[in-house]
C-alpha cells in the first residue's frame, strides 16, 4: 500500500490548521508556542516545549500526533515524555471539522499516525518549490489561476509562452523516498513517483476556499498520456491531497493562493496503474499500432509519458487536454525525455532505438463537431528537427502500411528519403509491416491531412555510433506539430490560413560512462 505524502497530504492540512492565510497562531513569524507552519520544514523542527516528532515511530511518542489526537479525543491536554501539552487547534478551524470530525474514515490524526508508523518520510520537493518564481507585480482583476509553462511565468497571456512549451514548464516527477526531482530515462512498471506543478495567482484577489477571507474553491487535475506530439489515449491521475492513499478521486485542491503568489500541486503516479490504464484507452481508441498490442505499445523501451496538468476556479469550465498554453495559461504540459546512451558499452555499433509515439488532432479535440454536424477539418505539419553530432547519429522515421498509405502517402513530405524495403528490415522497426524514411539533413517535414478523434501511431529511429561520442556531449531532437487553420478577418472581409503550434516533444541527449563511477553517482 502507497504511503501518505507528507508534504501534499499532511503539511498543507496543517497549514489550514493552523491559520497560516491570516498569518496568526501558527502561520504568524515565530508562531504560537515557538512553532509556525510557513515551511514544510517547521513540522521536523521544535517549539517551545520541545521536538514536535518523536525519535521513533510511535505516533504517540510524536507530541505533534499526539496534540491533534487528544483534540480529536475530546481531551485539553496529552504528557508526552514527561512534558504535558495542549490539545490543537485551538478553537474551531473549518479545516478540524471537514478533515477530521466529518471526515469519513481514514481521518486526518489516522492518516498523520500511519506516515509516522512508515517512518517520517520527509518528500517535500524543495528542489520544484525552489522553482517557484517571486511574487508578481502587477496583478489582474480577480482570481486568476494558471499553470507555469516556463521558468519566471507571471500568467501574461499572450505572448509569454515559449514555442517549445512542452520542454520549459514547470512540471516535475518527484522520488516520493526524498522529495528529490526525478528525471528517469525509463519509467520501470513497479515505480511510482509524484507528478508535481508550479501553478500561480495572477489575480489581485486570494483564491480558495480557506483563503482569509474565504474565497472560490481551486482545482487541479493532472493527466499523462502515452508519448505524443500533440494528443493521444490519457489517464487521469489520482491527487496526492486525498487522505485515502488508495482513492481515485483525481482532483487536487490547493487550499488558499494568495494574490501574486505561487504553489504546488501534486498527483501520485503509480507508474503500473498508470500503464493499465494506458493499454485499456489505446485498445479503446483502435489507433492502428502495425501488427502491435496495447500492451507492447505502452510497455515497449520504457514508455515515456506526456504529462498535462490544468487549473480552474470551482465556477469554470475545464480546460480541454486538446487545449495548448498557448490558448490557455489554466494548462501546461510536459513532453521532455532523455536520450541516454552509455558509451561504456560497445556492441553493437552502430546501434538503433526506435521510440514509438502517436499524432492526435488537438483542435478536434477542443471544438468537436462543427453546426453541420461535420468535424472541424485541420491538415496539420509535422516538423523534425536533429541537434545532433552529424557523424554519430542518423534519423529515421516508421510508419504502419495501412496508416502510411491511409494519412501520409499523399501528403507533401520534406527532407526525407524512402528506405529500400530491404534496407528497411535491418532497422528492425517496431511495426511488423512498415514504411521507413530516413532524414537527410537537420530537418524534416511530413503533412498530415485531418485526422478527426482519430490517432496515427509512428516510431522515430535513433540510430548512433558510440564510438563518435563523447561524455556529456550536448543534443536534442525536437518535434513539433503545428495545425493550419482558417483566421477570419471580419472587418476586412479576408481569410487566410495559419499555423498554430498545438504540441510537440523533445529528447535531450544524455551520452555518459557507466565505468566512471563520478559520473554514474553525478547519474543518480
Amino acid at each position: 500500500m502507497p504511503n501518505p505524502s507528507y508534504y501534499f497530504t499532511l503539511f498543507k492540512k496543517f497549514q489550514v490548521l493552523g491559520h497560516v492565510p491570516e498569518g496568526s497562531s501558527h502561520g504568524a513569524a515565530g508562531g504560537l508556542g515557538g512553532f509556525d507552519l510557513t515551511t514544510p520544514a517547521d513540522v521536523f523542527a521544535a517549539s517551545n516545549r520541545g521536538t514536535l516528532l518523536g525519535a521513533n515511530n510511535t505516533p504517540s511518542n510524536s507530541p505533534l500526533w499526539a496534540v491533534l489526537n487528544a483534540r480529536a479525543m475530546g481531551a485539553g491536554s496529552v504528557n508526552v515524555g514527561g512534558v504535558s501539552w495542549p490539545a490543537m487547534p485551538l478553537g474551531s478551524p473549518p479545516a478540524w471539522s471537514e478533515f477530521q470530525v466529518s471526515a469519513p474514515a481514514p481521518k486526518l490524526v489516522a492518516v498523520f499516525g500511519d506516515w509516522i508508523s512508515a517512518g517520517k518520510t520527509n518528500d517535500t520537493p524543495n528542489g520544484v518549490i525552489g522553482t517557484e518564481p517571486g511574487a508578481i507585480g502587477a496583478r489582474d482583476a480577480g482570481i486568476v489561476p494558471f499553470v507555469c509553462s516556463m521558468p519566471g511565468d507571471d500568467g501574461v497571456r499572450p505572448g509569454a509562452v515559449p514555442a517549445n512549451y512542452w520542454a520549459t514548464s514547470l512540471i516535475f516527477l518527484v522520488d516520493p523516498s526524498n522529495g528529490n526531482t526525478a528525471h528517469p530515462a525509463e519509467l520501470g512498471a513497479s515505480s511510482e513517483y509524484y507528478l508535481t506543478a508550479v501553478v500561480g495567482n495572477r489575480g489581485n484577489t486570494a483564491g480558495g476556499r480557506f483563503a482569509s477571507p474565504a474565497a472560490e474553491k481551486l482545482e487541479s487535475a493532472g493527466w499523462v498520456m502515452v508519448w505524443n506530439s500533440g494528443m493521444s489515449p490519457a489517464v487521469q491521475l489520482p491527487s496526492l491531497s486525498n487522505l485515502d492513499v488508495n482513492s481515485i478521486d483525481g482532483i487536487y485542491e490547493p487550499y488558499f493562493l494568495k494574490a501574486g503568489a505561487y504553489d504546488l500541486v501534486g498527483f501520485r503516479l503509480n507508474v503500473q496503474t498508470v500503464f493499465n490504464g494506458l493499454v485499456a484507452a489505446i485498445a479503446a481508441s483502435g489507433v492502428d499500432l502495425g501488427g502491435m498490442t496495447p500492451e507492447e505499445w505502452v510497455h515497449d523501451q520504457g514508455a515515456h509519458l506526456c504529462a498535462k496538468v490544468l487549473i480552474r476556479r470551482e465556477s469554470q469550465s475545464w480546460p480541454t487536454l486538446g487545449t495548448t498554453p498557448i490558448m490557455d495559461r489554466r494548462i501546461a504540459q510536459k513532453n521532455l525525455a532523455p536520450f541516454a546512451i552509455d558509451v561504456a558499452v560497445t556492441n553493437p555499433d552502430p546501434d538503433i532505438t526506435w521510440r514509438n509515439f502517436m499524432v492526435g488532432d488537438p483542435i478536434q479535440f477542443l471544438v468537436g463537431p462543427d453546426e453541420d454536424g461535420d468535424k472541424a477539418a485541420a491538415a496539420h505539419i509535422l516538423t523534425f528537427t536533429a541537434k545532433l553530432p552529424e557523424d554519430a547519429f542518423r534519423l529515421y522515421l516508421a510508419i504502419p502500411v495501412r496508416s502510411y498509405r491511409r494519412w501520409v502517402e499523399q501528403g507533401a513530405q520534406k527532407g526525407w528519403k524512402l528506405v529500400p524495403p530491404e534496407e528497411a528490415a535491418k532497422l528492425h522497426p517496431p511495426f511488423q509491416e512498415a514504411v521507413v524514411f530516413m532524414l537527410e539533413g537537420k530537418e524534416g517535414m511530413i503533412e498530415l491531412p485531418p485526422l478527426g478523434r482519430e490517432f496515427l501511431a509512428m516510431s522515430l529511429g535513433i540510430q548512433y555510433r558510440r564510438k563518435s561520442l563523447k561524455v556529456g556531449e550536448p543534443g536534442e531532437i525536437v518535434v513539433r506539430q503545428e495545425t493550419l487553420l482558417p483566421r477570419i478577418d471580419r472587418a476586412r472581409k479576408t481569410c487566410e490560413i495559419g499555423r498554430e503550434i498545438v504540441g510537440g516533444f523533445t529528447f535531450t541527449l544524455d551520452v555518459h560512462d557507466s565505468r566512471k563511477i563520478a559520473d554514474w553517482m553525478k547519474r543518480r
